[in-house]
């Protein structure tokens, strides 16, 4: 039951993000580019956690897990922290970025 009432919660608010982002999106440059009003270190940072989710969450540490243990942790700790910040540096001396 517990579960349950959580699923639905999950859910309930979900659905209310969405409807919220609906209404705040109004043309495709608001759905693409979030209306050009993000900044570099955002957009560094929705880089960062897509590439690394995709690479190391996924690929990489299984591979590493297996041979190094716990020890292997610390890759993606690393890259978590440290990843964002070149191209956050790069998009914040873009021109007009």
């Amino acid at each position: 039951m517990y579960s349950l009432v959580l699923l639905l919660l999950f859910l309930a608010v979900m659905v209310a993000v969405g409807v919220w982002g609906m209404r705040k999106t109004t043309t495709v440059n608001d759905f693409f580019l979030g209306g050009r009003t993000l900044g570099p270190w955002l957009s560094a940072f929705a880089y960062g956690t897509t590439y690394f989710s995709a690479v190391i969450f996924i690929g990489f540490a299984g591979k590493q897990g297996w041979e190094f243990g716990l020890n292997s942790i610390w890759i993606g700790v690393a890259n978590a922290i440290l990843g964002p910040c070149l191209p956050g540096l790069f998009l914040e001396s873009v021109p007009g970025a």
